[in-house]
């Protein structure tokens, strides 16, 4: 096999990285050296070790999404040729490896020993933190505004599952969100007024696919996917475009503006946070760019189920 190195969560969902480590170890029939094995210490820390890593031609990610897409930029820092990017999900809602076809511990263990690949694309952010540049990529969304992710805490994500913690935590949120003035400039187009949420999305669905935020969304199109919802009352939005959210049905909504773009920039009065691939990670002005085939990601080689099953770990 390729020279692997494997970079493993050992924190997330309530220590399922080091659970699956395991179980790799004892299935795996070759030796798997030390040297060739990092565990994460903190947030940022899988970024780092993908940056730094030399000689490999598979970065393997054992985690969840936080893990994957924190893999992904740091081999996208890299210069080019970059290594290919294999996934043994390890988190609650798994949506990258979900989204590829990896829906089991045998699909991912598959992806190693077959070495097939696709070339997917990836949002590259350029955002505020902490009133420097900075910039990171996504995979499944990015979104500035209103998020969920904000209010969602451990013991949610263990009761609830994916899809039961972020229909609680958007109520919570709901309650204490105002909603922002966004100006948003895309091709020739812009956008000006108060809204919820602006989605710039690679997938279709997130939320360990329970939400369809993106109806039609391909990662391998060279396009994002953007929906911006404008602001209406909190009754309406609860009543009414929650509920479509997590269908797609949103998209048909009058109010709602949903498009391809290739780039988007956005600003916001006051400044929003941004939701990167369930992570939040800087602030408005930000800038979302397309990076078409940017990763090759090893995944099962037969179509991806667009409505996979629940969390398999």
């Amino acid at each position: 096999m390729s020279n692997v190195l494997y970079i493993i969560n050992p924190a997330g969902h309530g220590g399922a990285g080091i659970k699956v480590w395991e179980r790799v170890l004892s299935q795996w029939p070759d030796r798997i050296d030390s040297s060739d094995v990092h565990f994460t210490e903190r947030q940022g820390h899988a970024r780092e070790i993908a940056t730094a890593a030399e000689g490999y031609n598979i970065l393997t990610a054992i985690g969840g999404d936080g893990t994957v897409g924190e893999v992904m930029t740091g081999i996208m820092s890299k210069p080019k040729p970059h290594p290919k990017v294999a996934i043994i999900p390890a988190g609650t809602g798994n949506d990258i490896a979900r989204n590829l076809g990896i829906l089991s511990f045998e699909d991912a263990v598959d992806t190693l020993h077959g070495d097939h690949s696709r070339s997917v694309d990836l949002i590259r952010i350029e955002c505020q933190v902490e009133g420097s540049t900075a910039h990171r990529y996504a995979f499944l969304t990015a979104n500035a505004g209103f998020s969920a992710n904000t209010m969602i805490r451990p013991w949610m994500k263990r009761i609830l599952g994916p899809a039961g913690a972020y229909y609680l935590a958007t109520i919570l949120q709901i309650v204490s969100f105002k909603a922002p003035h966004i100006t948003a400039h895309w091709e020739e187009h812009k956008y000006s007024g108060r809204a919820w949420l602006v989605i710039v999305a690679n997938v279709e669905r997130t939320s360990g696919g329970s939400m369809c935020l993106a109806p039609g969304a391909q990662f391998d199109d060279g396009e994002l996917n953007v929906s911006i919802i404008p602001f209406k009352s909190k009754l309406k939005e609860v009543a009414t475009m929650l509920p479509k959210v997590a269908s797609g049905g949103h998209v048909a909504e009058p109010s709602v503006h949903y498009f391809p773009t290739k780039a988007i920039t956005v600003e916001s009065d006051p400044p929003a946070v941004l939701d990167i691939d369930g992570d939040i990670f800087g602030m408005t002005p930000a800038t979302f760019g397309v990076c078409p085939k940017a990763m090759q990601v090893l995944c099962p080689a037969r179509k991806t189920d667009p409505d996979p099953p629940q969390n398999p770990w």
